[in-house]
């Protein structure tokens, strides 16, 4: 792993795969795991219902080449009702959950908003702050920017992107099809343009979404 994976794993705080990739299984929760999961990610913070829980159990992977290993796993994703627009399109609050010891347990919530990048839908995730403007914005400058290093950048977005500040307050991390390292310091401005990308993997996304949360 070189320095800027690394960056890019510390960075998200939580990885899930999807169902297709990980042989994740679909089983109903009972009504009192829905409650708490809804009360614990929607309603206890945010005063919400929860618009959709699902529940997969997924079976280990093996580390290969080109795909990530993975323990075997319960999850819920959990998507709270909308609470608001952006571009006249709904926010909501997002999270995936594990079964741990058989009890739930919830990252942090994520805001989650669809905005239009190339003429497609993404769904767009700004993590540690980054407002849905800046996000959408880097994004779209992002895609119009054409090829890294012999890579479409535009197919590095994909359909789903998580946008989270680095430590660095010049770096920007990025988990969508791709892992991406964008920089905000540009000596080079006239050459390069500004913001530039220093890094794209598509070997090892950052942050996987649950393709069974769409």
């Amino acid at each position: 792993m070189n320095k800027f994976t690394a960056l890019i794993a510390l960075a998200f705080c939580s990885v899930s795969a999807s169902a297709d990739d990980a042989g994740g299984t679909a089983f109903n929760l009972s009504m009192r795991e829905q409650s708490y999961l809804e009360n614990r990610v929607c309603f206890a913070q945010y005063g919400l219902k929860a618009s959709k829980i699902k529940a997969y159990a997924f079976e280990a992977r093996a580390q290969t080449d080109s795909k990530i290993g993975l323990a075997a796993r319960t999850s819920a994703y959990v998507e709270c009702e909308s609470h608001g627009d952006f571009m006249s399109r709904p926010m909501r609050y997002i999270d995936d959950c594990d079964l741990v010891d058989g009890e739930w347990d919830c990252s942090p919530p994520q805001l989650e908003v669809t905005v239009p990048i190339n003429g497609r839908e993404v769904k767009m995730r700004p993590w540690s702050g980054l407002t849905p403007e800046k996000s959408y914005q880097l994004l779209k400058e992002i895609s119009a920017k054409g090829m890294f290093q012999g890579e479409s950048l535009d197919k590095a977005i994909g359909n789903s992107c998580d946008i989270a500040k680095n430590k660095d307050p010049e770096i920007i991390e990025l988990g969508c099809e791709a892992a991406m390292t964008i920089s905000f310091w540009c000596p080079q401005a006239k050459k390069t343009g500004c913001p530039r990308v220093l890094f794209l993997s598509f070997d090892e996304p950052a942050y996987i979404r649950s393709k069974y949360a769409q």
